[in-house]
């Protein structure tokens, strides 16, 4: 039957949103099962908590320092090792399906060849490698590649262009005309990066990986040996699920998270505590994203917006559970 791996990944979800793992909020009765009938590791920790870092470990294996990939914007380097171009060696097939952001997405030029694979085809990008073997892009054969919403020139917004030109405009608008983190509200409270999206659930970029996936691994022999990643965009902002979901998880029956300190005095006292650039951050002057600096200030968040997002996270959490 040969031997399949198939890598599963979702972007900025906490471990405690599946029941596995104490999650209450969102079911996840797929991941849960998976969970029982497998490994949970409780004492697993990223080795950096922002995108292009912790992703460029999981694909080389190396730490940040090695890599240097040490913030968004940086992009890895072409020659780094890769998990997939190790498989290929050993006979695998590989494909990457979903959000890969190991190179910025900001990039009118196309100079990154993620970029330019999803606004031209793979091919584009084959060369041989040491070996003689086709190697294409950090060694996956296939990429079906999306991002949040319509954004960018991949796959999935191409192909939502194809279904209707003016879906790509349903979801939040993640940049603004100054490719900077759109600071805009939305939902019921006016919360940052949220909106009630009117795309079709079977048209949203969860079911499109999913789907993906399945495509390409039916298209292989029964027999191959393959390594498929899997990588969903959700649940990282901006959280616009399909309005026809919204009533999974309503805001308003949410408790604040632990340790929330609604008082703004209070949070005043906590950083008085802290080293210099929380407060920065918390103000919204600290720029803690150099591939899209964020417009939104932490300190104008209301309890009412915690609610709301943390609602719409784990609606996006039970849609991937589902796909």
């Amino acid at each position: 039957m040969g031997r399949k791996i198939l890598y599963i990944t979702t972007d900025q979800q906490r471990y405690d949103a599946l029941g596995c793992n104490g999650g209450e909020i969102a079911r996840t009765p797929v991941i849960d099962s998976l969970a029982a009938n497998g490994i949970v590791y409780d004492r697993a920790h990223p080795q950096n908590v922002v995108c292009m870092p912790s992703r460029s470990t999981m694909l080389t294996g190396q730490h940040v320092s090695t890599h240097g990939v040490w913030m968004n914007g940086v992009p890895l380097a072409s020659d780094a090792p890769s998990i997939a171009s190790d498989l290929r060696r050993a006979g695998y097939r590989t494909a990457l399906v979903g959000k890969a952001h190991f190179e910025p997405f900001i990039d009118p030029f196309l100079r990154f060849a993620e970029n330019r694979i999803g606004s031209g085809g793979l091919e584009t990008e084959m060369h041989l490698d040491a070996d003689g073997l086709p190697a294409p892009h950090r060694g996956f054969e296939h990429f079906a590649l999306a991002t949040h919403g319509g954004m960018g020139p991949f796959h999935y917004a191409r192909w939502l262009r194809e279904k209707n030109p003016a879906a790509a405009g349903m979801f939040f608008q993640v940049l603004d005309q100054q490719l900077q983190v759109n600071a805009g509200g939305g939902g019921e409270t006016g919360a940052p990066q949220v909106k009630h999206n009117d795309i079709p659930r079977e048209w949203y970029h969860t079911e499109w990986v999913a789907d993906q996936t399945i495509a390409w691994l039916d298209s292989l022999p029964d027999d191959a040996d393959w390594f498929c990643w899997m990588s969903f965009p959700d649940p990282h902002h901006p959280w616009d699920p399909p309005k026809s979901e919204i009533g999974r998880v309503n805001w308003r029956d949410l408790d604040l998270p632990p340790g929330y300190i609604a008082d703004a005095s209070e949070r005043e006292r906590v950083l008085d505590d802290k080293p210099r650039h929380w407060r920065l951050w918390y103000e919204g002057t600290f720029v803690s994203n150099y591939e899209a600096p964020a417009k939104w200030v932490p300190k104008t968040l209301t309890a009412d917006h915690v609610r709301e997002i943390n609602a719409m996270a784990h609606i996006e959490n039970e849609l991937i559970d589902e796909a």
